[in-house]
């Protein structure tokens, strides 16, 4: 069996278990057997716990784009990456299709999420949301066979791949304790993640931040604040968007620690695999 099939395999069984604790129930969501969650990442704490140190401290380091803007500025999942001290020759130019699965940009001409840029100029709201609902979104349709379709087999590859999970396992541990503070906190910290801009043929279109740029966005307010603070010089609404379904703070939590789990799975798999494919 392949690398491709095995990590397909225990992604498939994560999946199995995380719908069956989902049909559970709102109601039975504090019950949830811990032992169940854990199920799909056994194996991957160690993985986890190498990730954290030097993921946090690239994040720290990240320079926010500073007002007002006079030169483009980006924040990448592959720059991350191709900083980390081990990473190989040339892993910068390996991640560059990376962009498309996980950037934020932010300049004088223009702004975007994941390599979906446009002009400040056709730009008509910036729209924010409570950091909590960003545990529930749509930011979670993220599968490993992204990573490795866009990804050249080369040499290299399946480092760089561990790596970026171990960046997104991470950077979920500082949203859960995030999550965790804010249901304590009386007003929520509001993240700019969408933006609403007309399309060429006068239509409104929607750029959304993916899962790197929202976790991105939760570590580093700054950098949202910055995009909101850039609209508002241009006269571009910052607005709330549309409310996610409701979700109790125990739920929110333990859906992010499923998708952690599943996330830590793919690391640990991948990590511990033969490089028969790269």
């Amino acid at each position: 069996m392949g690398l491709k099939d095995r990590v397909g395999d225990v992604r498939r069984a994560a999946g199995a278990g995380l719908d069956k604790a989902t049909t559970v129930g709102r109601e039975k969501a504090e019950s949830l057997d811990k032992e169940a969650l854990s199920a799909a990442g056994r194996g991957a704490v160690a993985t986890a716990r190498q990730a954290d140190d030097w993921v946090l401290n690239q994040l720290r380091a990240v320079r926010p784009p500073a007002l007002p803007l006079t030169e483009a500025w980006k924040l990448s999942i592959g720059g991350i990456v191709a900083a980390h001290p081990k990473a190989p020759r040339l892993t910068g130019r390996l991640l560059a299709p990376l962009d498309r699965l996980g950037a934020i940009a932010i300049g004088p001409d223009e702004i975007g999420f994941d390599g979906d840029t446009v002009e400040w100029g056709r730009v008509t709201e910036v729209r924010t949301r409570p950091l909590t609902d960003l545990a529930v979104g749509a930011v979670w349709d993220f599968a490993i066979d992204d990573l490795r379709t866009r990804l050249p087999p080369v040499p290299g590859r399946k480092w760089a791949v561990t790596k970026i999970l171990q960046v997104l396992l991470a950077m979920t541990v500082d949203l859960e304790k995030q999550i965790e503070a804010a249901e304590e906190d009386d007003a929520p910290r509001l993240v700019a993640c969408e933006i609403v801009h007309r399309g060429r043929i006068q239509r409104n279109k929607q750029s959304t931040t993916g899962l790197f740029s929202a976790l991105a966005l939760c570590a580093l307010p700054q950098v949202g604040e910055t995009l909101a603070a850039a609209a508002g010089e241009r006269g571009v609404p910052v607005v709330a968007a549309e409310p996610y379904e409701h979700v109790s703070a125990n739920e929110r939590v333990l859906r992010m620690r499923r998708q952690r789990e599943v996330l830590a799975a793919q690391a640990h798999e991948l990590e511990n695999a033969a490089d028969e494919d790269d």
